[in-house]
């Protein structure tokens, strides 16, 4: 049959596999504790509780400190810790036991892909936070591990895992590494500059502050960090007019990484306002079948946006300048020739997939919406290196 005579594709995508079968024990630990974000159910009560555990435990740990407190409900400290590492260890477990319904993982060996899995940064800080209190019980106290408490606070970065500013702030460090260390080396250059001259200015009068280079070194980087000890002061009006001036440079050279860490981090928050993993994006109907190359691209790709009630997602004939997909939520499309309900799963904005095009229908939020964003031209690029993508979203919007 030509395909050309089949009738036009719904509004709604038309990818999805339901096969009705009840996800399995591992499936639903894995969604559970990896999917807490955007799957809601047992999978948000269970991220609560874990989060509230965490900073719990690390005001517990503050508060055992001060001997009248701890004095008198040693006790219960001792039996809320019992109850933090256990359940902490069985978190870790957990994962670690349901990591392979991650494709990723779950594509090499059971063994192999639990222990790449368990060697991932966040999961080796959990299981540091753990760790100390089995091995103190396992050696019956033989080994003197009280240096390693202060480890029992490292679990507040397992709250990391739950937000999306920490991974934010590192993909600023990553993203703006060469202005840094632009911004670092700028900084070093003036230490140096402003000791040598120091040195040569009030070395003679202050030999034992200013005699060597690494002491006015270490002048000049007190005053460029504005602490100033006050240990090393200059005497002479020339060192008195050269501190000045490192003063004022400090002022500049701090400011400058500063600028650019806050700038960065503010702009990656606004532009992905929710952690887009790459589970959620898998199981999206639109990347079916797409391999985990393929996924890995687009998470990198794909930004995120939080939308309210009642906000426009699209004008009709404005430019088409972004594609959307709906993680969740519900919004209402209208065009000439009528009105439809979108939901999770459905695509906003297909029409960006054309070179200079415009929305073909307005799109009005009806309750608070997550959404996946994707810029036209960085559509339009994927779509030429995946053709499936362009197919799929051809096959929802008349051309």
């Amino acid at each position: 049959m030509d395909q050309q005579a089949e009738p036009a594709p719904s509004k709604r995508m038309m990818v999805t596999k339901k096969d009705g079968k009840r996800p399995s024990l591992r499936q639903l630990t894995y969604t559970i504790l990896e999917e807490g974000q955007t799957e809601g159910g047992w999978s948000r009560v269970v991220e609560l509780a874990l989060i509230i555990l965490i900073v719990s435990n690390v005001i517990m740990v503050i508060m055992e400190t001060v001997p009248e407190i701890y004095g008198k409900y040693h006790w219960y400290f001792g039996a809320f810790e019992a109850f933090t590492v256990y359940a902490f260890a069985i978190e870790w477990a957990a994962r670690v036991w349901s990591s392979p319904e991650d494709p990723r993982i779950g594509a090499d060996r059971p063994l192999t892909g639990r222990l790449r899995f368990a060697l991932r940064p966040m999961m080796i800080i959990d299981f540091i936070s753990f760790a100390p209190f089995f091995l103190t019980v396992f050696t019956g106290g033989i080994v003197d591990l009280r240096a390693l408490r202060v480890l029992r606070l490292l679990r507040l970065l397992k709250i990391a895992r739950y937000s999306q500013a920490l991974p934010a702030m590192l993909g600023v460090l990553y993203a703006e590494r060469r202005a840094l260390l632009g911004s670092f080396i700028l900084l070093l250059c003036t230490v140096c500059a402003s000791g040598e001259v120091m040195h040569l200015v009030e070395g003679a009068g202050q030999p034992k502050s200013f005699g060597t280079l690494p002491d006015s070194m270490y002048w000049a980087i007190t005053t460029l960090s504005t602490v100033g000890y006050g240990d090393e002061v200059p005497l002479t009006r020339l060192g008195k007019l050269v501190a000045g001036v490192t003063m004022v440079s400090g002022l500049v050279l701090f400011a400058m990484p500063i600028g650019i860490i806050a700038k960065g981090f503010v702009e990656g928050l606004h532009r992905r306002e929710f952690n887009i993993t790459w589970s959620m994006v898998k199981r999206q109907p639109l990347f079916e079948d797409f391999s985990v190359e393929a996924v890995g691209q687009i998470v990198d790709l794909m930004g995120a946006t939080m939308v309210q009630d009642h906000t426009r997602i699209a004008i009709t004939g404005q430019a088409a300048e972004r594609f959307y997909l709906i993680i969740s939520g519900r919004a209402r499309a209208e065009d000439e020739t009528g009105a439809w309900d979108l939901e999770a799963g459905d695509m906003i904005c297909e029409e960006a997939l054309g070179d200079a095009g415009a929305y073909a229908k307005t799109v009005l939020a009806r309750t608070e919406m997550r959404l996946m964003v994707l810029p036209s031209e960085e559509l339009r690029r994927i779509s030429r290196k995946y053709p499936l993508l362009e197919r799929r979203i051809r096959n929802e919007v008349a051309w």
